[in-house]
């Protein structure tokens, strides 16, 4: 359930006189909220509760908390109008018919009312905002009185009122809420916090002094709440930054918190700006340096003053992670750059409606292409992508690949890249990023960080200060090991973030001991514990196993979070969720916060170690997380789980060596384009070879995968080359005869034969044949097929008598073996039609294909694909036989029935598109076949992808159309670029490429005539 609920009460008492102002100030504030910041009504009603009597106020606040409580949603608690304080922790919310003397029976006592029903009830948080005289008490009584319970539950609070003990006026605290609403804060995050609110209130209402109250973690505070999701309103002075709105905004505002600007920390964002003539900048440095923070304050720049560049500077930004996957990270950018870029969302519809020569994958669809008919708009575009380092080994070389193109192609130039490395991965060392301009970033000083310590202890200062020093010195050195497993520097500023949460627990004899960064996150953990309520304190193990699972960076839904929480044996809901959250500070990053669309995650790769010891001591395993965050994806109908299972599932199921289930996940993950699924399989194969070994069957099977999708999409050479290399290690490892060593024999054959390599097939064929009737014998499927692709073989190599011959007794074969009915027997039908058709025998062939017909539909139905692939033969034979007019009206009949059936990406439905703009070519509408042939063109490109044969057909029929047109210099431009792109991807030999040399040929001699 959860959510965000607000009750706003603006009341006048009639015994102390008229304010005039309650109305309209109740009214605005409850719009502000409700508008801006998300909030919905408490009550049944839409709108503030105006002048109630003191029983309507107790009624409206037993209504709010009543439905706050059911819901586990946060409630804002906001009162406008006439307060007193009568005695010590004694103050009173006033009604329109309170006395000016008041009691409990006649006014609402704040202390108590709400502590009573804190005790009755299980809000996801508490935020009270009071614009009352001598307010000062009810903050005194709710430290003393709200805090036990809430401690009790580990409860969440913040409380900012108007004044101390003396007045307040005219209403400035509310007028000065709301005018900083609508003009932001620059200097503060994504979304305005009630401790934001202080500071404006005291420099605008000078006669008051706005009191400011937070509980989280088990502990009372009047300095900056813990708990970013306790938020009012959106920061409208944010709204120009790169992130706004965007998942990763809770994270820079993790970053920027607290954020000191030393000289060596400006020095580098000067390095990083002066160098923006490179098209490549990369930030190298130790887990923990600042790198990150740094391409947060470019993402902020107001922050750190007399940076000169805007929050314009930075077009879009990404901070990747284990879950990253190139669709995530392309659509994050694209989305970006569609709220920021002047024409990039029409630039985006216009590369999918028209043709886009050098599209290739999703990244070049939705992020590069545009871009590029951007060039000549004169704006630079800078993109931040930190963490290369993070994501998988298969993601990471496909970001590596596209940085490079964003970074080198010349109608990118107007693009600029800002890259995150922590140094010692060797991603540093990539070839394709040997053109970067490399920023080097090291460890803040030791006695920087000492000093910031020193301050949050406060009087607990440490006695020698040089042994702080030299400690935290030791700390900057150490070496733990980190995600992948290598050694890498640790500390810097993340090490000052959690020294500043832990720095009261630490004594100078702890320091004189020495103590590491993993004796630092146990000191953390312990005191999250010690705040929580029993019930969440046990589950604790079981939630940072989850994070440690999850990985680094807000990546985990928290709607995940909470189902894995339940596989795991824990009913929490997301209320305590969230108090777990805050309990645990720094330990843990949020995105979103307070919001159903928010995600949780680790906030450093460097605290990893020291969690993995804390779940070691807590007995939790991290396999057992693992599975819980599977079955709670399988659980999850909801689009984030599917966003989250495309990163992660695979990965969930490989850490506890579910192989099988990864390979599930990643069927699932397919699309309907083979370039996206070659990447798609492309991306997860290290990780196989790195979890089960190169020779473990199933790390074969996301081989075999990668190459069919590499060879559906068009890169038949390389297909047949990864075959081939599949088929040693298969060989080697399964032996000659393993069922999946015929499979890939048949693939490479298959498709030496669409590469045009007839011979070879022919060759690969006849030795799988033969293995296969010694293996399974004659009658088995495989060997069935394979004399399918025989008779085919023979068909391709101009033996048509032959190849019919071996039809007719396939068929009969299978007709046995299969039954009549079976669709292999049909295709085999199917296949002899089409040849005696193509050798001359009309009659036979047509008799066969109607026959054909007749049994689908009875067998199948009118709209299965094997009926709709027979009314296709049909049509086609009509065509071939001349009857071009009555081909072109079954093919339009069929078009509707595809398009109904199979869906407008479907290759039939494609086909029956192609097929049907040639017969309108021939038919004489020329000019209506090429607008067809233009569309197609674009459809194929983006469902297909530019090295598909199918591609490459249309291509050659849209130059052909072209010329016989007329237009003879663009029609043969088009095939010379074809040509060369038919040459790269499929070879000299392929049918393909000799039919679009004879088209070239035949068009340059009719110019030249």
């Amino acid at each position: 359930m959860g959510g965000r609920l607000a009750l706003v009460v603006g009341s006048e008492c009639v015994a102390l006189g008229e304010l005039g102002f309650t109305g309209e100030l109740a009214t605005g504030l409850y719009g502000s909220l409700t508008e801006a910041g998300g909030w919905r009504s408490a009550t049944a009603d839409d709108g503030p509760v105006l002048n109630p009597t003191a029983a309507q106020l107790v009624t409206a606040v037993d209504a709010a908390f009543e439905e706050a409580g059911q819901r586990q949603a946060t409630l804002l608690l906001a009162f406008i109008g006439h307060g007193v304080a009568t005695s010590p922790e004694d103050f009173y919310l006033l009604g329109h018919d309170s006395p000016a003397v008041p009691n409990s029976h006649n006014a609402f006592h704040l202390t108590q009312e709400i502590r009573e029903r804190l005790n009755q009830s299980a809000v996801d948080g508490l935020v009270v905002l009071v614009d009352a005289c001598e307010t000062g008490q009810g903050v005194i009584g709710a430290a003393r009185r709200w805090t036990d319970l809430l401690a009790q539950s580990a409860g969440r609070m913040e409380m900012l009122v108007a004044a101390g003990e003396g007045p307040a006026f005219s209403g400035c605290f509310t007028r000065t809420m709301l005018s900083t609403f609508d003009g932001g804060l620059p200097l503060r995050g994504e979304n305005l916090l009630p401790a934001d609110l202080v500071d404006p209130i005291a420099g605008e209402c000078i006669q008051q002094q706005p009191q400011y109250l937070s509980f989280t973690s088990g502990a009372v505070s009047v300095a900056h709440g813990a708990d970013p999701g306790l938020w009012l309103v959106p920061n409208t002075a944010r709204h120009r930054d790169a992130v706004s709105g965007r998942s990763a905004a809770g994270f820079v505002d993790q970053l920027t918190r607290g954020l000191l600007v030393t000289p060596d920390v400006r020095e580098h964002l000067d390095t990083i700006v002066d160098a923006g003539s490179n098209r490549l900048r990369v930030v190298i440095g130790p887990a923990g340096a600042g790198k990150s923070t740094l391409l947060a304050m470019l993402i902020r720049p107001s922050l750190v003053e007399g940076l000169a560049v805007t929050p314009e500077y930075i077009t879009a930004a990404v901070f990747l992670t284990a879950a990253s996957s190139i669709e995530a990270v392309a659509a994050e950018l694209a989305a970006q750059l569609s709220a920021r870029v002047p024409g990039f969302a029409e630039a985006a519809q216009a590369v999918h409606a028209h043709r886009a020569r050098d599209e290739f994958d999703i990244f070049d669809l939705s992020v590069r292409h545009p871009l590029a008919r951007l060039s000549t708009a004169g704006r630079r575009v800078t993109l931040v992508l930190d963490g290369l380092n993070q994501p998988q080994e298969g993601t990471r070389r496909l970001l590596i690949s596209a940085i490079a193109d964003l970074t080198r192609r010349h109608d990118l130039r107007h693009v600029r890249v800002i890259v995150g490395i922590r140094d010692g991965t060797g991603v540093e060392d990539d070839p394709a990023l040997a053109h970067m301009y490399r920023i080097d970033v090291g460890e803040p000083a030791a006695d920087d960080i000492a000093t910031a310590v020193g301050s949050a202890r406060g009087s607990g200062a440490p006695a020698d200060p040089s042994d702080w020093v030299d400690w935290i010195q030791s700390l900057l050195t150490e070496t733990p090991t980190d995600v992948e497993g290598t050694h890498v520097v640790s500390g810097g500023w993340l090490l000052a973030r959690m020294l500043l949460e832990v720095a009261s627990s630490i004594t100078d004899g702890a320091v004189a001991a020495g103590i590491g960064l993993d004796r630092i996150v146990a000191l953390r953990v312990d005191a999250a514990l010690r705040g929580m309520y029993p019930e969440t304190a046990g589950a604790t193990g079981a939630f940072l196993s989850i994070m440690v699972a999850a990985g680094v960076g807000p990546v985990l839904p928290i709607e995940l979070l909470d189902a894995a929480l339940t596989a795991r044996g824990f009913d929490l809901h997301i209320a305590r969720i969230r108090d777990m959250t805050v309990a645990l500070g720094s330990l843990v990053t949020r995105s979103r916060p307070g919001t159903p669309r928010e995600s949780l995650g680790v906030t450093h790769g460097a605290l990893l170690p020291g969690l993995r010891v804390e779940c070691q001591k807590l007995d939790v395993e991290l396999e057992d997380a693992h599975r819980a965050i599977v079955t709670a994806i399988k659980q999850s109908p909801s689009d984030r789980a599917a966003d989250y299972a495309r990163g992660s599932a695979v990965r969930h199921c490989l850490a506890y060596r579910d192989s099988a289930s990864a390979l599930h996940f990643l069927v699932l993950l397919q699309t309907t384009r083979s370039a996206d699924n070659r990447d798609l399989w492309a991306a997860w194969v290290p990780a196989f070879i790195e979890t089960l070994g190169p020779d473990h069957p199933d790390t074969l099977t996301t081989r075999s995968r990668e190459a069919y999708h590499r060879a559906e999409s068009g890169d038949l050479v390389g297909a047949i080359a990864a075959f081939e290399l599949l088929l040693a290690d298969r060989l080697r490892v399964l032996g000659p005869d393993y069922p999946k060593t015929l499979g890939t024999r048949t693939n490479l054959a298959t498709y030496r034969a669409r590469c045009g390599d007839y011979i070879g097939a022919r060759t690969d064929y006849k030795r799988l044949f033969a293995d296969q009737r010694r293996l399974l014998g004659p009658d088995h499927p495989d060997t069935l097929r394979t004399r399918n692709d025989l008779a085919s073989n023979r068909a391709d190599l101009g033996d048509l008598v032959g190849a019919i011959a071996d039809f007719e007794q396939l068929r009969i074969d299978r007709a046995r073996v299969l039954g009549a009915d079976d669709p292999q027997t049909l295709r085999t039908r199917n296949s002899l039609a089409y040849w005696r058709g193509a050798n001359g025998d009309f009659t036979g062939a047509r008799t066969e294909f109607e026959q054909l017909l007749a049994d689908s539909l009875r067998i199948f139905g009118p709209d299965h694909p094997s009926t709709l692939a027979a009314r296709n033969s049909l049509a086609a034979f009509r065509a071939r036989s001349g009857d071009l007019v009555g081909a072109a009206t079954e093919f339009t009949h069929l078009l509707t029935d595809r398009l109904r059936v199979l869906g407008p990406d479907h290759p039939d439905t494609l086909t029956t598109r192609s097929t049907l703009a040639d017969y309108h070519a021939d038919t004489g509408y020329l000019p209506d076949a090429i607008a067809e042939l233009e569309q197609l063109l674009a459809d194929r490109l983006r469902v297909l992808g530019p090295d598909h044969p199918d591609t490459f057909a249309t291509r050659n029929d849209l130059a052909t159309r072209q010329a016989e047109n007329g237009d003879l210099p663009r029609a043969i431009a088009e095939l010379e670029v074809l040509l060369v792109a038919e040459l790269r991807a499929l070879g000299p030999t392929h049918a393909a490429t000799i039919r679009t040399q004879t088209t070239l040929a035949h068009w340059r001699s009719q110019l030249v005539k």
